[in-house]
């Protein structure tokens, strides 16, 4: 049915766009070209087989001169959809093949709309898909004149467009084994570098270069798209074969290599493509091929060679840009690739990288000789000769040339653009070369450790560009120790990384950037790579940079930018967790900082979100640890009601759900007050049904769970199941677990659920009406409640007392929102203007030190008016006047299909951008409808 009615709407949007003078949005025309582009659905394919479709796109390509651009536009978006079918394409081509050869030949002219000619290279690539499409553009010739598109003022994505369609149509011709036609197509795409004699030209004027280079570049960006189709060029093929046995393109390379100084990049990375194509060529990749390093001898002269000839001409950085190129391009050729290789050729890579490290080295050892101590200086020296030592001849010999190059130019230039480039290849590295690049990168670092060497004045007054290596590197090494393993067993260098960072860190005038980044450093080395002895079980030597982090998070806490104090407050969960699991002398330092209790003030007074949210989770951190609670409770008395504050009050929906997952933390480590847990019941009930927040919600279904587990532990459940016989904490005797004895425990936990409102959330939540996010998590906990209640047999047990809630619709009138308390309103109010004087406090002040002062001033002035106030708890928006009882409950999930519902929501969301949906948008259905209503946004 669904599908009938999609080819009726099909058929009416063909009439509509026959019709003088139809305008299409171009918004929802895109959604459905986008739409029926995709092959993911069933519907979708289904619609792309049926005859009529090309029927109907033939009929309105006759009429399509008389159609306005945008309908001009969809029809040829359409035809490109169409032609991926080989059938659709011959029937439509058949009729209109002339007519479209004709608008494909006019496709370079001024007078095209801009987007027809992308509608039109979107026919272009889907007609390469298949030998019917190819043999078209062969007959009609029209690939010429696509072709010539690159060599036009033409759009970057027309242009890109143009040469993927060269590289698909002389890969779909090589997949034919058409030879004659590779040729005579490689010939037109080659025929600029042929005529010129660069030979001949003894002087090449600057009118010339620019000339030549329009010429040659989109022949050059041509061969490019061509020999990077890595899944083609490693196995054997026609095509290379011809580009580099008859045409000999390489040495045409050479020689634009040496004349045009302009493209020696682009055409440096094409000589090495084809080199390694050449490789290829003599030996394919199969399946049982095994490569030695002979096999890429070639490929490693040609590297080494130009990069001398960048030395010749004193170009550091065209090097630099080369040796990345060349990393990149071999990591292309082996993504996804299972290669054989034999031992010694498994290092080509890192040949490869090491040219890269060259500048950084160089600049390492220049720095050393004045600034580094004896002991600091000869592990350098060790770590370049070993690596000298794991190189080739042809290696270390490109290497002194780029050394020697670097010693006479600008070195902390040129270390710049080294480390600005290991940025682009430091999510390309395998273990063993991130290691290698970790080792360069931290003795970098250690130039800027102040403790390493005598301070001066001098030190503290850095040029931007030794900045700019500074944070390059410390970029660079974040990367590395969170994504790879970087183990103290091949760099034992990473046990001093926390060090030297928190050395770094006490210079003065550090970037904001910078900050967070070395914050973020430290927070993982503390994570990862604490050193590993027995020292961690016992207390930090006094003065040692890990006995002075609590100070260093104190202080970044109370910086003026807020991504420096978020990112110390991540620092401090970091530590909070590890002072609880596996390094208790953390727990000292925070106490004595009062690290939480300052947490504490941000949570409730900064002015920015995030840093609120990360205050709140390094208040619920402190749950887990008793001592450094009670010490935030000192300060604190009332620290309960005002997260329950938050969670109701606060503007934004990440801090109310931090607050929300604080308080499950409260509730699952702290022992609470009879009293204080009916409240937050009360409250949790409120935010899982009213908060605005789907996270929110979320986050409260996730107290509930908690609750639950909570009831099913204490009445002996123990993963999932009761055993045969538990402690009761009623009689203080040994109790058999029968089946009557469960079923009385599960009974008395339903009721439990029912009076405290848990049950009355998850009816609520598994209505209509509620986000499919929601009602998922809300039935997935109401069916765990289930299953637990059928395993035991307790359904018959569930009976509907007197006066207790019947039906779902009577529930929900017993659910009421509560009115808006103006006095509550006022209190908000001062809150705020509260946290405004602290922020003009800290903005006004002219001593980082006195930041501290600010907030503890702000701190007491607060427990203060929390003591006078402990007796006013915020009241919960919603209220409950009678509860959800375990027969409504069970008799709600044994009478709806809800898993159902659940997917009906699913469809209908997913529906939204349907085919079907999404064909009403152009046709404008929805505005015709009157009994739609206008604000409904399905």
């Amino acid at each position: 049915m669904e599908t009938v009615l999609v080819q009726n709407k099909i058929k009416l949007l063909f009439e509509k766009m026959s019709a003088p003078g139809y305008i299409m949005n171009n918004y929802y025309a895109d959604g459905l070209i986008n739409k029926l582009a995709e092959d993911t659905e069933p519907e979708i394919s289904f619609m792309k087989l049926l005859t009529q479709i090309s029927d109907l796109i033939t009929d309105a390509l006759g009429r399509i001169e008389e159609c306005h651009a945008t309908v001009k536009v969809f029809l040829v978006r359409l035809l490109a959809i169409a032609s991926r079918k080989e059938l659709h394409f011959a029937k439509i081509f058949s009729k209109r093949g002339e007519e479209i050869a004709k608008r494909f030949r006019e496709i370079n002219s001024s007078g095209i709309n801009p987007s027809l000619r992308v509608a039109h290279m979107e026919v272009a690539l889907a007609m390469v898909s298949h030998d019917t499409g190819v043999s078209w553009l062969l007959e009609t010739g029209v690939w010429k004149e696509i072709l010539s598109l690159c060599s036009e003022k033409q759009t970057v994505f027309v242009v890109r467009q143009t040469y993927k369609f060269a590289s698909r149509f002389m890969w779909k011709l090589n997949d034919m084994s058409d030879e004659t036609n590779i040729r005579q197509v490689l010939s037109h795409v080659l025929k600029p570098v042929q005529e010129i004699d660069f030979c001949n030209i003894y002087s090449l004027t600057p009118e010339m270069e620019e000339s030549f280079t329009k010429v040659l570049e989109p022949m050059l960006h041509i061969i490019m798209a061509v020999v990077t189709e890595v899944d083609y060029m490693p196995k054997q093929n026609i095509l290379m074969g011809i580009l580099l046995r008859e045409h000999g393109i390489v040495s045409y390379l050479h020689l634009v290599m040496d004349r045009m100084r302009e493209m020696t990049l682009q055409t440096t990375k094409l000589i090495v493509w084809l080199t390694v194509a050449k490789s290829f060529l003599v030996k394919p990749l199969t399946a049982d091929t095994v490569y030695v390093a002979e096999d890429f001898i070639e490929v490693l002269a040609v590297y080494f060679n130009i990069v001398q000839t960048f030395v010749a001409r004193r170009s550091a950085t065209g090097a630099l840009d080369f040796c990345t190129a060349c990393n990149l391009i071999w990591l292309a050729i082996c993504r996804n690739k299972s290669f054989n290789y034999s031992r010694e050729s498994t290092n080509i890579h890192n040949k490869l990288l090491f040219m890269c490290l060259v500048p950084t080295l160089v600049y390492i050892k220049e720095m050393g000789k004045d600034k580094y101590s004896e002991k600091v200086y000869e592990r350098i020296k060790g770590y370049i000769t070993k690596i000298l030592n794991g190189t080739c001849e042809h290696t270390a010999k490109a290497a002194y040339a780029l050394r020697d190059l670097s010693d006479q130019l600008d070195s902390l230039t040129i270390t710049i653009q080294s480390v600005k480039r290991l940025t682009c290849m430091k999510n390309h590295l395998n273990n063993e070369q991130a290691n290698f690049v970790f080792q360069a990168l931290f003795y970098i670092l250690i130039e800027y450790d102040p403790t390493i060497h005598e301070v001066t004045e001098e030190m503290y007054e850095d040029s931007q560009d030794k900045v700019l290596v500074m944070t390059y590197v410390l970029d660079n090494v974040l990367y590395l120790v969170k994504h790879h393993d970087i183990n103290w067993c091949e760099s034992l260098e990473v046990i001093c990384l926390y060090n030297i960072v928190y050395n770094i860190l006490q210079r003065p005038n550090l970037s904001c950037k910078f900050v967070v980044t070395a914050l973020n450093v430290i927070a993982v080395t503390v994570k990862k790579f604490l050193p590993p002895n027995l020292s961690l079980l016992l207390e930090s030597k006094p003065g040692s940079s890990m006995h002075e982090l609590g100070k260093l998070i104190y202080m970044k806490m109370h910086d003026l930018n807020w991504e420096v104090r978020d990112s110390a407050l991540e620092l401090l969960l970091v530590c909070t967790h590890i002072s609880y699991i596996k390094f208790p002398p953390f727990q000292k330092q925070i106490m004595e900082k009062n690290l939480i209790n300052v947490a504490a003030t941000i949570a409730f007074n900064d002015h920015e979100f995030y840093v609120q949210a990360s205050a709140l989770k390094c208040v619920g951190a402190a749950t887990q640890v008793s001592a450094i609670w009670e010490q935030l409770r000192v300060q604190y008395p009332c620290i309960l009601e005002k997260l329950l504050s938050i969670l109701r009050n606060n503007q934004e929906g990440i801090v109310r759900k931090e607050a929300c997952n604080v308080l499950c933390e409260v509730y699952q480590n702290i022992k609470l007050t009879p009293a204080f847990k009916h409240t937050l019941y009360e409250h949790m009930v409120s935010s899982a049904l009213s908060d605005f927040h789907w996270e929110v919600q979320l986050a409260a279904l996730k107290f509930w769970k908690i609750v639950i587990q909570s009831l099913l532990n204490d009445q002996g459940m123990l993963d999932g199941t009761f055993p045969p016989v538990t402690f009761s904490r009623e009689t203080r005797k040994i109790v058999t677990l029968n089946d009557i004895e469960i079923q009385k425990r599960l009974l008395r936990i339903l009721n439990e659920l029912a009076s405290i409102g848990c049950l009355t959330v998850l009816v609520k939540l598994l209505q209509e009406d509620t986000e499919v996010e929601i009602m998922d998590t809300a039935l997935s906990l109401a069916l765990e409640i289930d299953d637990i209640l059928s395993k035991y047999k307790v359904h018959d047990g569930v009976k509907l007392n007197e006066n207790e809630v019947a039906t779902v619709e009577e529930l929900l009138c017993y659910i009421k929102e509560e009115e808006i308390d103006g006095d509550q309103d006022m209190a908000n109010a001062e809150a705020a203007t509260t946290s405004d004087n602290v922020i003009d406090g800290i903005l006004n002040a002219s001593d980082i030190n006195l930041l501290a002062n600010i907030y503890e001033r702000h701190m007491s002035l607060e427990t203060g008016k929390a003591q006078t106030n402990t007796s006013e708890i915020c009241t919960p928006k919603i209220k409950l006047l009678k509860f959800a009882s375990p027969y409504l409950f069970v008799n709600h999930l044994k009478k709806n299909d809800l898993k159902a519902l659940l997917e009906n929501k699913r469809k209908w969301k997913e529906g939204i951008r349907s085919l079907s949906s999404l064909l009403d948008d152009v046709l404008g259905i929805y505005e015709m409808n009157e009994e739609v209503n206008t604000l409904d946004c399905y």
